[in-house]
């Protein structure tokens, strides 16, 4: 078994919207090595290669890496399982920036920001961004210590597909936290001037606008790690065309699980999913056997939470209580569990033994 990653550690990504806010939770909560996990693995049936993926043969079965001393490298493979993932836009560390050192100079930069800013503006109106906003206003907001600003392109927060309930329930939750509400708009331009950001906005009426900010944290979504990919693997927004058994389309020997793939959205509870989906069959794979089909979770479920003590969310048609939200996600965002996933002990829904 050979892994290839360009980071020695794993990256939580659903705890990001707290530790930007400094002093609230330590960034070694969502950073863990994973160079002691590694080390339990006996050397003669596993190796670790630092580096990216920057090209790959499904033909003849190699992935070139591209090491982080700068050097390359050819790795043949008899069973290939991409989980390259998905980078933040906009160099931000919603999820991992790169290496791991990047990674960790880029959030304590953004805490650093955060700081020493009067006025800070979060922009993009997703999961992400309602947290984020979520978490400042909880902290410098309604104590009104600093201004805080929500940019999103809609008349609500989140998107369309959350219920209208929900969406109205965080948008009130924001308000109570004085975090200023700016609808309708879209950063169009974003210019550093010394330590202040010049935010150039355009309105859904046509009319712009420019606001000053100190620290400006961008939400706007990801693109999938897959540039080495050959194109014809991939559709048109760049995800690897992923079949209901998780294979790559016509690669009987090419996995594809989370971010990277086609079949469900950028979420974290998807990527859960389809790991534990394979983990479970896998065995019977490499023994000559067949995998069973992959079902997809069409219920929606979503858990907002917005500062230390309010949540919202949704499960399929049901609005969820705050408090269930608070409890099953809000208080810990998943980092009591962190341990066990990067050890690679257990997953989101369920634990496992290696």
């Amino acid at each position: 078994m050979v892994v290839v990653a360009p980071t020695t550690h794993f990256h939580w990504p659903i705890a990001m919207p707290r530790v930007v806010v400094p002093g609230q939770m330590p960034v070694e909560k969502i950073m863990y090595p994973l160079e002691p996990t590694f080390r339990e693995y006996p050397e003669e049936k596993f190796e670790f290669v630092l580096g990216s993926a920057s090209d790959l043969d499904p033909e003849g079965s190699v992935v070139i890496v591209a090491l982080n001393d700068g050097t390359s490298r050819a790795v043949p493979y008899d069973t290939l399982f991409i989980a390259t993932g998905s980078s933040a836009k906009d160099d931000m560390p919603w999820k991992l920036v790169g290496t791991a050192d990047n990674t960790f100079d880029r959030i304590h930069a953004l805490q650093k920001q955060v700081q020493g800013a009067e006025t800070i503006v979060v922009a993009g109106g997703g999961l992400t961004g309602a947290e984020t906003a979520g978490e400042i206003g909880y902290q410098y907001g309604r104590k009104g210590n600093k201004e805080v600003y929500f940019i999103y392109n809609d008349d609500l927060p989140l998107s369309p597909g959350v219920m209208a309930s929900v969406r109205k329930q965080t948008k009130v939750e924001l308000e109570r936290m004085k975090v200023k509400l700016v609808p309708k708009t879209t950063v169009t331009k974003a210019t550093t001037r010394g330590r202040d950001t010049i935010l150039e906005m355009r309105h859904a009426d046509g009319t712009t606008r420019t606001l000053t900010a100190q620290a400006y944290l961008p939400t706007t979504g990801v693109t999938p790690n897959t540039s080495f990919v050959p194109k014809s693997m991939l559709d048109e927004n760049g995800y690897v065309r992923q079949t209901s058994f998780l294979r790559a389309d016509g690669y009987k020997n090419i996995f594809v699980v989370g971010d990277a793939g086609s079949l469900e959205d950028n979420r974290s509870l998807a990527a859960d999913s389809q790991a534990g989906h394979l983990i479970k069959f896998l065995p019977a794979y490499f023994e000559g056997g067949s995998l069973p089909e992959y079902k997809v979770n069409s219920k929606t479920m979503y858990g907002i939470t917005l500062g230390q003590s309010k949540a919202t969310g949704q499960m399929g048609n049901m609005k969820v209580f705050s408090w269930i939200v608070w409890l099953l996600k809000g208080r810990f965002l998943g980092t009591d569990k962190v341990p066990g996933i990067a050890a690679g002990k257990m997953t989101m829904s369920a634990t496992f033994e290696k």
